[in-house]
């Protein structure tokens, strides 16, 4: 969602009647929708980029805070996480999106105690024994202050969704506000119009989910990105992400929540979201058991501790914005392909054209571009011609 708002003035009114405005890049005249972008930029601009930074991570940076759009999408995002009414749910929104650096690797400060842990997922079937220590502990992990920004992540591997920089943001603000929307229907059409599921809950999972991918998803000198450890048979930013959740002093509740963005712990997917409950616990260093994540059937099987949350079920269904823009970024990848060399980029130059890729993107996102490319060719052109004039 676009909205110009700055963070001193945000209010939850505010952020829900912006959606019509919100909505206008997408469906509007190309033109008109580009011009929108930018002017809705007005509640100031991105952060400053972080001093120390990779090189390929600083030129994403600088790509992702030259976008109006992206600053728009930063001061609405901030402004949602302002709005939680939670106060340590607030502080840990708002922490996560200022300073995404992985806290649960300072549990693991020697060469050693890294292997060990890969080890002992491996032993537990979480990953494979020659899989790199890298993939639990990706660049940036080190030490502190030399982890990408949230705001300039790209939100997925390349050619999948939000692949571009400040693609996480994006897809975070989708999802945060789409699970806001969930919260009041639920609660409308169930409870009454009682608060009964957590809307500050919602939104802080939607925030957090994918937070990992700050260190998962980086940058490569040649514009690609780096590749992902799949853990427990999924993305490892979904485990590293219920890890540091664990260790940044949330409730086992909120991670059950957290950890059931990728399956509904429902229908026999309960035993997906319990293996990465017990994948999370055992990055953290916790015991699932004792922190109250996992309980023993009578059987003897790890299951959820409880019958999980209506947030859970929220989380899950927020986190479905990758349904449009995995095909639209398929769809749009060959029409930038083409229309590069009119704009300056050298065939064969696999790199310059990366790099090209990732800063259109990042100042009209790939749904905008998927909307223009349904108009058709002369409307994707112009917003591409129009993209390289903003600033």
């Amino acid at each position: 969602m676009c909205v110009s708002v700055s963070p001193s003035s945000f209010s939850r009114a505010a952020f829900l009647g912006a959606g019509a405005v919100a909505a206008l890049p997408l469906f509007a005249e190309p033109a008109r929708a580009l011009d929108a972008m930018q002017k809705l930029s007005a509640g100031g601009a991105l952060p400053a980029v972080p001093a120390g930074l990779a090189p390929a991570n600083e030129r994403a940076a600088y790509l992702a805070y030259g976008s109006p759009y992206l600053a728009a999408q930063y001061h609405a995002t901030e402004g949602l996480a302002k709005s939680i009414g939670d106060a340590k749910m607030r502080a840990a929104a708002l922490a996560i999106i200022g300073d995404p650096t992985p806290r649960y690797a300072r549990r693991y400060p020697t060469a050693e105690s890294r292997v060990a842990l890969r080890d002992a997922m491996a032993r537990a079937g979480y990953v494979k024994a020659s899989d790199p220590v890298e993939g639990i502990f990706p660049r940036g992990t080190e030490k502190r202050g030399i982890v990408q920004p949230f705001w300039s992540t790209p939100g997925s591997a390349a050619d999948s969704h939000h692949a571009y920089p400040g693609g996480l943001m994006v897809h975070e603000l989708f999802n945060a506000t789409m699970a806001e929307r969930f919260e009041q229907t639920y609660d409308g059409i169930y409870f009454g119009g009682r608060s009964k599921v957590d809307r500050d809950a919602v939104i802080l999972a939607a925030l957090y989910h994918d937070a990992m991918k700050t260190v998962v998803f980086q940058y490569n000198d040649d514009g690609t990105f780096t590749e992902e450890l799949n853990i427990g048979d999924t993305g490892g930013h979904h485990v590293l992400s219920g890890a540091e959740a664990i260790v940044r002093g949330h409730d086992a509740r909120f991670v059950t929540a957290l950890l059931s963005a990728h399956a509904a712990p429902s229908l026999g997917d309960e035993k997906k979201v319990a293996t990465w409950c017990a994948a999370a616990a055992m990055v953290a260093g916790v015991d699932p058991f004792a922190f109250g994540l996992l309980r023993r059937d009578a059987s003897g099987e790890a299951v959820l501790a409880s019958l999980p949350p209506i947030e859970a079920f929220v989380n899950f269904l927020s986190d479905h914005d990758w349904v449009l823009s995995v095909h639209a970024a398929h769809a749009v990848r060959p029409h930038l392909d083409a229309l590069a060399p009119k704009h300056g980029v050298r065939a064969g130059d696999a790199a310059a054209l990366a790099w090209w890729r990732l800063g259109v993107t990042a100042k009209v996102p790939t749904i905008a571009l998927y909307h223009e490319l349904t108009v058709g060719e002369s409307a994707f052109a112009a917003a591409v011609a129009r993209s390289e004039i903003m600033a």
